[in-house]
């Protein structure tokens, strides 16, 4: 319930989707200050419009906003749970907010790179997001060594669209008037 009042005070200056987006984390149980810089975050970041409110999307489907949280037998850290290659740029995982910055930092150095790989791709961004999550080359034995060119969904991308979909509702009932 503080969450939802508090979300609701940080809000007041947000449009209506990003508020949906702020709402939806903190009752997956992203602090609602770190979702709004997370969003600011994003914004300087230059992330296209379909990808905003990833990281809250990500924080949730992977830490549930814990900012302590441990995964992959010790391996990913923190509230987006990055693994080990993230302690060239961050000393702790654990930070949310230098672990957003160094994840989509990564991300757009990736997405400018993915085309030399990949030159067939149409959507840069989920392919770098996935190459984020679970390697640039492939690790199964039968494709082993392979550049990552396709795989399913990343963590936390349907779990964006759904915040999406229904801020889009949202927000088309709030233009109505109703």
């Amino acid at each position: 319930m503080h969450a939802l009042i508090v979300t609701m005070l940080i809000a007041a200056s947000m449009p209506v989707s990003d508020r949906i987006l702020v709402e939806r984390a903190a009752q997956c149980g992203v602090d609602p200050y770190l979702g709004a810089h997370f969003l600011e975050i994003e914004a300087l970041a230059g992330l296209p419009p379909h990808l905003r409110g990833m990281t809250l999307a990500k924080a949730c489907y992977e830490s549930r906003g814990n900012t302590g949280a441990i995964g992959d037998g010790g391996k990913a850290v923190g509230i987006i749970q990055l693994w080990p290659w993230a302690e060239q740029f961050i000393h702790d995982r654990t930070d949310p907010i230098a672990s957003v910055h160094v994840f989509l930092g990564r991300l757009v150095t990736t997405v400018k790179t993915v085309h030399r790989y990949c030159p067939e791709v149409r959507d840069r961004w989920k392919l770098a997001w996935i190459r984020i999550n679970r390697g640039p080359y492939w690790r199964r034995v039968d494709r082993k060594g392979e550049a990552r060119c396709s795989g399913t969904s990343p963590a936390g991308l349907k779990v964006l669209r759904r915040w999406r979909r229904l801020a889009l509702r949202i927000a088309k009932l709030v233009d109505d008037g109703v």
